[in-house]
């Protein structure tokens, strides 16, 4: 009779625990994707009313447990943002929901000048990455790296300094990628390039990275070919918050870091406040790195308006790995596993897949002859005006002002004296500038300092310095007529000055240095701080770039039911000026070689050329201009509740960049100047579901005459033994492809990842081309685009295995990745050619954390492991470019270098 009553007793508590249910999920807001930190859940039962409350964690995160199941009522409510309320249907057992908050007027303003695109409804292939992401995968890397998993994206390390990355979308390099940092766009005005060690931090206070393909969702005229990537700092709002943390990885990488936010205050005000602090000694030899980063943004609400006064900067210096080299060269076993015959492995060989030829030892100390440093702090001042309900009005000034440049050995007579392992014999450098000086009757009495007994330096390390000077302000609306329309324009203007030259920064013992390459100045004694003519300029010492962008957009967007759709127009005139600094200018006219003298004018080439004590100006044109414009549309519609499709085409009608009109070594405009012509059109497919989310597009980009930056080198055609950089129009070129991410919950505790990306992006050029007396002729029709991989796939799994712990395991195939190379060379027997094949490879990360959880904080433990098998492969490669000249389009022609092994980090923080 006891077995009895004990087993009805038993299944009537299991009957009871069978009916306890519980809920759980995050609480985000609408347009960043960001975590909502201190939001109240409140959860009514609609059968007897009782109410249970909870409070979202540090995480976003938020939990319900032993509930029973039915019908309920739950509110959101949060400081700053709409209250949300919600009907839900709790079924038996574990049930998860997602709240998704927004409204408020932060989060308008970042709406508006942010150019994001939104869920279902901007039709344009995008991916985020999380603040969550970005904590449990990037480590100590740079931030594209944590990109490669991303559809049509590639990035690298190249040569392995730290900051040092390259990021390309759809076969196009980051010069045609837009990169925005909140709206403001942060490409190099010169030539369009990024710097990502300037940026070094940003990711501590960074609430989404979103990555738009193609031409994009952007509002402004920018170079976003391929792509843009628009990273968006943190709210102010929210709850307060503290963050400390402190990492360790390879090559005794340290960084500390330390966060504020101070949350919505009750007098309008909030501050966000970020610093860190790194150094290490990088996993290349001899690529140490050392660097700080600082954020502060101070925000106050007047009445309808959100006024902010941010500014960052990472000041930075790092060695650097600037130099390719036979694969042998790192690893002869792995040149004989990649087919290089016995035969043709040069002597130099083996030297380590972590060598760095740009280092050694001084006075017993690591000193690197590569040295980037830089500082570039940006002071960003908003003013966003909710007008009223209909309308609101963002107003952005901006200014950033970058000093630095690059290290590096100079001497026009001699190459760098190394020691039997290959490295900088610096001390021996030092001797020879000290002691041959005096004893080794280097000094003739013609020497300016022969009386004075002074050292007389024969090496020197120099530096290309880079400075510049960057003002911009961006003005634009969004008025809201009614429910279905969204209107939008504005106003966007930049001007950009870079100054340059090259300076003595360290004279190796020495006192003076004499650089008899210079024309201008071949017996003038240098000291530290002067500038010097570089030595494959040997008239030019000093030089600036000046453009100036002026801009104006408008788009309209309709949104009714399941449809949505927009279209945009912009346009750009680009003004582009040169100066030169010299003492003297050598110029020839009508075969004849003329030397400018101070005071003196002379017209050459349709450019006038007026000496003066500060230096001459090209001023022929004073500024010369080119306009362009942009125009797109597209429309998504909602098919189902789960699915959609979208269709967006556009039509970029690009100004050349900078480098591509004004030619850095002569100073002269370029002839040709033809502005780029990009079509693209796209159409994808999305859907939703609670535990598959899938996206997949299509798309078609046609580029017409794309420049090579800086030109092309060909013989000058009044003196053949000397060169000069000629624009070559006509270069064209088509990338098609298809993509395809999704993520599926297989278990409340387990989740899978995956992308597909398989692009085809050729050249499609054949032209003959005369310049001056000369033609080029080149057919590089159906040759394969170099420098990124054509086809990428990735998948990862990610197993909560606590409550509070994941574990995550991420692979990466690259595969069909040709070589960089030139297509104008090819011609003759080589057109038509594939440049080499670099061989497919692929990259496991590991990745793990557990967080202890407190009442109002909580401790982080990460870790990660990157080329977790310590694969061997070539991360970058250029063709034909052995020293040898061996131009044979395989793997024994080319350069590279080798990607990076086995590394970790780890981390804890402390949060409250």
């Amino acid at each position: 009779m006891k077995f009895f009553i004990t087993l009805i007793t038993l299944c009537f508590a299991f009957q009871l625990s069978a009916q306890q249910s519980s809920i759980s999920g995050s609480v985000t807001e609408s347009f960043t994707k960001g975590v909502v930190v201190g939001a109240k859940i409140a959860l009514e039962s609609n059968i007897d009313g009782s109410v249970k409350l909870v409070r979202s964690n540090l995480d976003g995160q938020f939990i319900f447990e032993n509930i029973d199941s039915g019908n309920y009522t739950a509110t959101v409510t949060m400081l700053s943002f709409d209250t949300v309320t919600v009907e839900l249907e709790i079924e038996a057992g574990f049930n998860t929901y997602d709240f998704i908050m927004g409204g408020g007027q932060e989060l308008e303003e970042v709406q508006v000048i942010g150019n994001l695109a939104v869920d279902r409804k901007t039709p344009v292939a995008v991916t985020r990455i999380s603040t969550k992401q970005l904590a449990e995968e990037l480590g100590s890397r740079d931030l594209p790296m944590i990109l490669n998993s991303t559809p049509g994206v590639h990035a690298t390390q190249q040569g392995g300094g730290d900051g040092d990355a390259r990021i390309t979308i759809r076969g196009f390099d980051q010069r045609n990628v837009g990169v925005m940092i909140d709206g403001v766009p942060v490409n190099d005005m010169e030539n369009g390039a990024v710097y990502w060690s300037n940026w070094f931090g940003l990711d501590a206070i960074t609430g989404q990275i979103q990555v738009q393909r193609g031409l994009g969702a952007t509002k402004l005229a920018m170079p976003s070919v391929g792509g843009t990537m628009n990273i968006l700092t943190q709210a102010t709002g929210g709850k307060r918050m503290i963050k400390v943390a402190q990492e360790y990885g390879t090559g005794d990488f340290l960084r500390t870091s330390l966060a504020y936010k101070s949350g919505t205050l009750k007098n309008g005000w909030g501050i966000l406040f970020s610093g860190s602090y790194k150094q290490g000694n990088g996993w290349v030899d001899g690529a140490n790195t050392q660097g700080a980063f600082y954020y502060l943004k101070v925000q106050k609400k007047i009445k309808n308006h959100i006024i902010s006064l941010s500014g960052f900067g990472a000041p930075q210096q790092h060695g650097q790995r600037s130099y390719s080299q036979p694969i042998e060269y790192w690893d002869s076993e792995y040149a004989r596993s990649i087919g290089i015959a016995d035969s043709s492995i040069d002597a130099d060989r083996d030297r380590g897949l972590q060598f760095n030829q740009h280092w050694g030892y001084r006075d017993g100390e690591t000193f690197n002859e590569r040295r980037n440093y830089y500082h570039k702090p940006q002071i960003t001042l908003k003013d966003f005006w909710k007008v009223n309900d209909k309308l609101s009005w963002s107003n952005i000034a901006y200014t950033s002002i970058g000093r630095g440049g690059g290290q590096r050995y100079f001497n026009s007579a001699s190459t760098i004296i190394r020691d039997e392992q290959g490295l900088v014999d610096w001390d021996t450098i030092i001797y020879n500038n000290q002691y041959k000086t005096l004893f080794g009757s280097v000094y003739s009495t013609a020497d300016p300092a022969y009386d004075d007994n002074l050292l007389k330096s024969s090496q020197i390390l120099s530096a290309s310095v880079n400075n510049h000077f960057w003002v911009g302000g961006l003005s634009q609306f969004d008025y809201k007529p009614n429910e279905f329309w969204n209107i939008a324009g504005g106003l966007d203007y930049r001007y950009y000055k870079g100054e340059h030259y090259t300076e003595v920064i360290d004279l190796l013992g020495g006192d003076y240095f004499i650089n008899e390459a210079d024309l201008n100045a071949p017996t003038t004694m240098k000291v530290v701080g002067d500038k010097i003519a570089r030595e494959d300029r040997p008239y030019q010492n000093h030089r600036d770039g000046l453009v100036q962008w002026a801009g104006a957009f408008g788009q309209a967007e309709y949104s009714k039911g399941k449809w949505t759709a927009f279209i945009n127009a912009s346009t750009v005139t680009n003004f582009y000026k040169g100066i030169d600094y010299f003492r003297a200018k050598q110029l020839m006219l009508e075969d004849t070689l003329i030397e400018i003298g101070y005071g003196d004018t002379v017209n050459y080439n349709g450019q006038e050329y007026t000496q003066a004590s500060e230096g001459v100006e090209n001023n022929s044109t004073n500024w010369i201009s080119r306009s362009g414009f942009t125009f797109k549309t597209g429309a998504n519609f909602n098919v189902t509740e789960s699915s959609n499709v979208f269709l967006n085409l556009g039509y970029l009608n690009r100004t050349p960049q900078y480098s591509n009109v004004v030619d850095n070594n002569t100073n002269t405009f370029f002839d040709n100047l033809v502005n780029e012509k990009i079509l693209a059109i796209e159409l994808g497919y999305g859907f939703r579901s609670k535990k598959l989310s899938l996206n997949t597009n299509a798309y078609l980009t046609k580029w017409e005459n794309r420049p090579l930056p800086y030109g092309l080198s060909v013989p000058d055609p009044l003196d053949p033994s000397e060169f000069i950089r000629v624009n070559v129009p006509g270069m064209d070129a088509v990338h098609m492809g298809i993509e395809t991410d999704f993520a599926l919950i297989l278990h409340k505790k387990l989740s899978f990842e995956g992308m597909v990306s398989i692009g085809d992006w050729r050249w499609a050029s054949k032209e003959d081309i005369v310049i001056y007396a000369d033609t080029i002729s080149f057919d590089a029709r159906g040759v394969h685009v170099g420098d990124a991989a054509q086809s990428t796939y990735a998948a990862s799994l990610r197993y909560a295995f606590a409550k509070n712990g994941y574990l995550k395991l991420k692979y990466t195939f690259f595969d069909r990745y040709f070589s960089d190379f030139n297509p104008n060379s090819l011609s003759g027997a080589t057109s038509g050619k594939d440049s080499w094949q670099i061989p497919a490879y692929g990259l496991l990360s590991v990745h793990a954390g557990y967080t202890v959880r407190f009442e109002k904080s909580q401790l982080r433990f990460k870790a990660n492991i990157f080329n977790a098998l310590n694969t061997v492969y070539v991360s970058d490669a250029r063709n034909n470019y052995h020293l040898d000249g061996s131009s044979d389009f395989d793997a024994n022609s080319a350069t590279v270098f080798i990607g990076q092994g086995l590394r970790f980090n780890v981390s804890v923080g402390f949060q409250f």
